[in-house]
């Protein structure tokens, strides 16, 4: 079948659009192949369907490989998750709501927010804990 450059034009807004509604960051490469091989078959109207499909494979690997890494971080910003004690929850003081075991979490009050708790040692609900450190959304906690 013989793509025209309003179907690769179709495909490339549709690719964008995909990617506008889904996380990961690919489909919109597709959709900057598909318009330049618009571009290119609008140019070239002698262009036939395997040159085409061609310069959209090369083109959907080169924006992959050229582009993603820049994006990914004007999309995404810079993101960390703490791991270290010197986050900003470390040393402040949280209340136990759910009791917390080693072996099963709790959860603390902290700041008016329920947060997920772990702690090396058995804290009964109603007792003040500190924050040792943040690992992802649950703290790790000992007892005052």
């Amino acid at each position: 079948m013989q793509m025209t450059p309003v179907y690769w034009l179709y495909f490339g807004v549709a690719m964008i659009l995909l990617e506008v509604m889904t996380p990961g960051l690919v489909a919109i490469f597709f959709g900057i192949a598909a318009l330049l091989v618009a571009l290119i078959s609008w140019l070239l109207p002698c262009l036939n369907a395997g040159w085409q499909w061609l310069f959209f494979s090369v083109f959907s690997v080169l924006s992959i490989l050229l582009l993603r890494k820049s994006l990914k971080t004007v999309f995404h910003g810079k993101r960390e998750v703490s791991e270290c004690p010197d986050d900003t929850f470390s040393g402040k003081r949280a209340v136990v709501t759910e009791a917390i075991t080693p072996s099963l979490p709790g959860r603390v009050d902290f700041g008016g927010t329920s947060w997920l708790a772990e702690a090396d040692a058995a804290i009964a609900a109603g007792v003040p804990v500190r924050i040792v450190q943040r690992v992802n959304l649950t703290f790790k906690v000992e007892p005052l």
